[in-house]
């Protein structure tokens, strides 16, 4: 049976009577709506006769209740917000103080005791900027009219004796663009003075994590990671509504063709994602860890489907191995050729320090918009994170497509012969972001032993591929487990040193994450003098960074030869 078929079984009515139903109230990590909804999970998996288990956790998080924000000088005027998660709470009659307009990356030198107040979304590493600044709040104007909800805790998942101190100590508010310009207007002609107000309930609570079985028949141990929160801001119908109910509808098609799975799909819904900065899957990374490094094949991520607008397929959010299958059903359903696009350090890619691929963060984006008018987030709809997030949002055409993609996705992934990976892929990343550091650094370092090492990556998963290939075109089953073996331990070799700096147990910030991170500053090394000791310091450090790229490179390369032996 091809995925085509498979994917051709999707039902639209199935998918909005799902999302009609989560969309029915909010779902706030911990909430009651929340609650219902992972019942709602269990009950359907369990009358598919999946073997299903929903966790009680504990995990730190961060509920919004109010804020306001009002100017007392030059006028005195009430202006409607929101306060992220993880902002800090003011006293009950808040606190005044002078605003402090900014703008780009330039900051004032002296910000303490002022609140500061531009345009953009309230981000992590903005916030915690100007935190350590000292800025006493802040005030965010969104682009939009409405004000948007978003996080500005930059620590991933569960605070540790190591992060706890990055947990933010200021308040912070978002407004919509129409109040946002009284602010901007009267900053722009004289002293404006506030008062704000945040109340949040932030701590450890008890929170849902929800998870169904599939077993595959030949590998069953081996499973998918098929993902996507349910906790959401206000409504959630498209985030993530739709997302939950691809999982659900996946789930039946999937099920009912049970006995011709090879691998299996692990169906896990996480709390914690939109009020805990991704605490759920990071609680599933640290309390699974073994499994998952051992058995789970891919990060199948599902978020926001179905946007009305969304109709922009031109980039696969993934890792490299994972472009291939990607861009050929994308191409398939949609018609458009998708561009590689390395994936971001967000959503809930809590998987990388185990070295799980992870293909889509989302799938279909809206267009940029021809006017260069100004997005809230690339590809992010305008009633994204707001009470406009609602059912008729949802374009069922779109959200058909996306399903469709993901069925057939899965369907590949849990049936071919071989695993759908393409290594050539990772390899040529990798020579060009050797290349491009080699560019930063100059003269000052030398890369060529970890150029050496990728271009001999690339021969080798050059012969892979075309074993695998080989492979499938003739039956050849018996050496098919042997591939996959191979093929899943690549991504746990390669991907630690590629995608994170914390390594394999901890978890990075919840920053943006550059490609190899510790090799990174070897650009540096070209902005300083040689004969100082800081040069010398930070020489013998990049050393030591290329000799673990080379390291793990060269196991890449030992691992096909052993496996090609057969």
């Amino acid at each position: 049976m091809k995925e085509t078929d498979v994917a051709g079984e999707v039902s639209i009515d199935e998918l909005m009577k799902h999302t009609a139903y989560l969309a029915e109230e909010d779902r706030e990590s911990g909430s009651p709506g929340e609650t219902r909804a992972m019942e709602y999970f269990r009950n359907f998996m369990e009358d598919l006769g999946l073997e299903v288990k929903i966790h009680e956790i504990e995990n730190y998080i961060s509920l919004p209740i109010r804020a306001s924000v009002r100017i007392i000088s030059p006028i005195d005027k009430m202006l409607a917000c929101l306060t992220p998660s993880f902002s800090a709470s003011t006293p009950p009659d808040g606190f005044e103080a002078d605003l402090l307009w900014i703008s780009g990356d330039e900051y004032p030198v002296d910000m303490h005791g002022k609140i500061t107040v531009g345009e953009g979304l309230a981000m992590p590493a903005t916030s915690w900027e100007l935190e350590q600044s000292g800025a006493a709040g802040q005030i965010w104007i969104n682009w939009g009219d409405l004000p948007n909800n978003s996080i500005v805790s930059t620590i991933w998942g569960h605070p540790t004796p190591d992060t706890a101190h990055r947990l933010p100590k200021t308040p912070v508010v978002s407004i919509g663009r129409s109040e946002g310009k009284i602010i901007k207007d009267l900053c722009s002609k004289e002293p404006v003075r506030v008062c704000l107000k945040t109340e949040l309930k932030t701590g450890f609570m008890k929170v849902p994590l929800a998870v169904a079985d599939l077993k595959g028949n030949v590998e069953p141990e081996k499973f998918v990671l098929f993902n996507g929160h349910v906790d959401s801001w206000h409504k959630g119908a498209s985030d993530n509504g739709t997302a939950n109910a691809c999982i659900l509808e996946a789930a039946r098609i999937m099920a009912k063709y049970r006995g011709q799975l090879r691998r299996g799909i692990r169906f896990a819904w996480w709390s914690g994602h939109s009020q805990g900065r991704y605490s759920g899957s990071t609680w599933y990374a640290d309390y699974h860890w073994e499994d998952l490094y051992r058995n789970a094949i891919v990060h199948l991520n599902v978020d926001s489907l179905g946007c009305d607008g969304a109709t922009d397929y031109s980039e696969v959010e993934c890792t490299a191995e994972c472009y291939d299958l990607g861009r050929t059903m994308i191409e398939h359903f949609t018609g458009q050729k998708p561009a590689y696009d390395r994936i971001g350090h967000s959503g809930d890619n809590s998987f990388w320090g185990i070295g799980m691929p992870t293909l889509f963060q989302l799938l279909s984006h809206t267009p940029p918009d021809p006017s260069n008018k100004k997005v809230i987030v690339k590809g992010l709809a305008w009633f994204w994170h707001t009470v406009a997030d609602t059912i008729d949002k949802i374009d069922e055409d779109i959200l058909l497509t996306d399903v469709r993609i993901y069925t057939a996705v899965l369907w590949r992934l849990c049936t071919d012969l071989v695993l759908p990976m393409n290594f050539v892929d990772v390899a040529d990343e990798l020579i060009r972001l050797i290349q491009d550091l080699q560019q930063k650094a100059a003269a000052a370092f030398d890369l060529k032993p970890a150029m050496e090492k990728a271009k001999l990556f690339r021969t080798r998963a050059e012969a892979l591929h075309q074993k695998t290939l080989e492979i499938k075109e003739n039956g050849a089953n018996d050496n098919a487990v042997i591939l996959d073996h191979c093929l899943m331990k690549l991504s746990r070799i390669l991907m630690p040193v590629n995608y994170t700096s914390a390594g394999r147990y901890d978890f990075d910030p919840a920053l943006s994450i550059p490609p190899l991170p510790r090799l990174q500053p070897v650009a540096e090394l070209a902005k300083m003098n040689p004969s100082d000791d800081s040069f010398k310091f930070l020489e013998r450090k990049m050393v030591r960074e290329q000799n673990r790229l080379c390291h793990a490179l060269d196991e890449a390369c030992e691992l096909i030869t052993q496996t090609l032996k057969f």
